[in-house]
């Protein structure tokens, strides 16, 4: 009986039986607002001792099945892809060393994504750095295969492992995805930033398209925005899940009106009314306007009020200088002169987004930008002021975020409260607090306490602001969110609840995890066992009518929270209570736990 359970477990029986499950995990295009697409991750059955991916490929190596297992799992991938009606692409992982089985069958990809009615090109077959690759022109044969058939290729976990930019060179994949090694903590890392601005570099030179992997929070997220990387994956845009993400829940994360604070300022503040040509007027005028005015540097030029170019002062000098310039040049049209490809950005666009954008443009020596409203020309920023605008944010951030997390401080959460009681929005306040943590302090230490509120910092950004609300950090192990009213704050409650739950235990040893506590000195001096660290959820929902400030929040707020923490283990108290009043009593309803 043993041996039959043992057998119906083993690799061969979960490829046979098709019990291996694809999640799938979205790659978003930031600049559009867009998923293009999702990465298949292969998982054993829940529970099994194959489940991850680690022991499920362990095995298929020792047992000689890697080729077995590789289709098994594109089978999987491609089956469900068409089973969920999965639009976008579908990046599929595949160990190169495969490919150059001589025992692989060719072709089955093809096979079977015309069987389901999925165009190849839809399909991007995913080449992990991490493997060395001794035939390099056997990979290559294999790679131009692929091509003919039209699938696209990509280079996964660059910079994670053996090949580096040789195998890029000689593959010259689609896509080159960024290990995530690289990407955590970029915000704070220059040498990281130098790394990840020559890839970008060399990407354009090689027409590869730049992913970011494992991005997590929303300073790395904003980051790489800035530095010009588009297609960004991680956590904070999408967990890996058997339903694929559907735009608005990975698009979260990237949408404009959200991010550390919501008073993230568009270039329209920057746009100035200027001085516009038409497409059909002459190099002869515009040489005219810039002789009128020496302040004069940059022309849009328009097309039924459309901009369809820029000119620049420099080029229409260069051409009205030359030996029979005037003769030459004065007559002719404007598209002859005209910078075709000129930076163009919405009035909405953030300026973060729009600084990405300028920093992608070849043209370093361009002084002015475009500014579009519904497609319409709508006036011109200044670079430089762009620029110093951005700078000045940066400063004002850093100014009021606490200093461990990031995350936006007191000031910027003062303002987010009394922003929504003078809009007289409908919005609630959630107080989050831990439960036993100045004992769990005293066992740990105060440097793994503070990994702890780290720990707390990411998870809340990934389930708050990766909803698009407002998350603060007050100090200690205290946060304040701000959710809008019908944002659905209270599933979002019990999945941060559930989250904890599960994984708490990380931060603490083995022994008391299995006894799901600590003993720690209480404060009559003697020896207590405290359960594991929970979380308190105090929610409001204040009245902006009868709350004069962030004050009367404040109060609501924090008698929630304390009515919350009397629950030994993690809980949510929503408070009836709208406004502060005489003899103020705090009416609990609706505890989840």
């Amino acid at each position: 009986m043993t041996v039959l359970t043992c057998v119906s477990d083993s690799l061969p029986s979960l490829i046979a039986q098709r019990r291996l499950r694809p999640l799938f995990q979205p790659i978003v295009d930031t600049r559009a607002g867009r998923i293009l697409g999702h990465e298949a991750l292969i998982r054993g059955p829940a529970g099994h001792r194959l489940e991850f991916p680690g022991e499920l490929f362990a095995e298929a190596r020792h047992c000689g099945l890697l080729s077995e297992l590789d289709l098994a799992c594109r089978e999987a991938a491609l089956q469900r892809y068409h089973e969920q009606g999965m639009e976008g692409l579908l990046f599929v992982n595949v160990n190169p060393n495969v490919l150059l089985d001589k025992h692989h069958p060719r072709g089955s990809t093809r096979r079977l994504a015309q069987a389901l009615g999925i165009t190849p090109d839809r399909i991007v077959i995913e080449l992990s750095e991490q493997y060395p690759v001794q035939d390099t022109e056997g990979l290559k044969a294999a790679v131009r295969r692929y091509r003919e058939l039209g699938l696209r290729i990509a280079i996964d976990d660059l910079g994670a492992g053996y090949s580096g930019l040789r195998l890029w060179s000689e593959i010259k994949p689609d896509y080159v995805k960024i290990d995530r090694y690289f990407i955590q903590h970029i915000h704070q890392d220059p040498i990281k930033r130098e790394f990840v601005q020559s890839i970008i570099t060399l990407a354009r030179g090689m027409q590869s398209k730049v992913i970011a992997e494992g991005i997590e929070t929303r300073e790395e997220l904003e980051q790489l925005q800035a530095m010009g990387v588009d297609y960004c994956q991680g956590y904070l845009l999408g967990r890996p899940a058997a339903e694929p993400a559907r735009p608005p829940r990975a698009l979260a994360a990237v949408r404009d009106d959200r991010g550390l604070s919501r008073h993230r300022e568009t270039v329209a503040m920057l746009a100035r009314p200027a001085l516009a040509m038409g497409v059909d007027d002459t190099l002869h005028q515009a040489f005219e306007l810039l002789l009128a005015d020496d302040r004069l540097h940059s022309i849009p030029v328009l097309d039924a009020g459309r901009p369809v170019g820029m000119l620049r002062r420099a080029k229409i000098m260069e051409l009205f200088s030359a030996p029979f310039g005037r003769a030459l040049y004065a007559g002719k049209p404007l598209r002859l002169a005209m910078d075709a490809r000129p930076v163009v950005v919405d009035w909405q666009t953030s300026l973060e987004q729009a600084s990405g954008l300028i920093t992608d443009d070849d043209d370093v020596a361009a002084q002015h930008f475009i500014v579009t409203r519904d497609g319409a020309y709508y006036g011109l920023g200044s670079v430089r002021g762009l620029l110093r605008n951005i700078t000045e944010q940066r400063l004002l951030h850093a100014r009021y975020a606490n200093p461990l997390t990031l995350l936006p401080g007191n000031v910027p959460i003062y303002r987010e409260i009394d922003d929504a009681l003078q809009q007289e929005r409908d919005f609630y306040v959630a107080y989050f607090d831990l439960n036993h943590f100045k004992p769990y302090n005293d066992v740990y230490g105060y440097a793994q306490g503070d990994r702890v509120i780290q720990w707390v910092a990411r998870l809340l950004q990934e389930m708050i602001v990766g909803a698009g609300q407002f998350l603060g950090h007050v100090g200690g192990d205290d946060f304040v969110a701000v959710f809008d009213g019908q944002c659905g704050w209270q599933t979002l409650c019990r999945r941060i609840i559930e989250r904890f739950g599960e994984e708490i235990g990380q931060f603490y040893r083995a022994e008391d995890r299995l006894r799901q506590g600590i003993v720690a000195h209480a404060r009559s001096g003697e020896p207590q066992c405290f359960p594991l660290l929970g979380i308190a959820i105090g929610v409001v929902h204040p009245d902006p009518r009868r709350c004069q400030s962030h004050h009367d929040v404040a109060a609501l707020a924090s008698a929630a929270k304390q009515a919350a923490k009397r629950h030994p283990h993690s809980s949510c108290c929503f408070s009836a209570e709208r406004f502060p009043s005489p003899g103020y009593r705090n009416t609990m309803i609706n505890a989840v736990r």
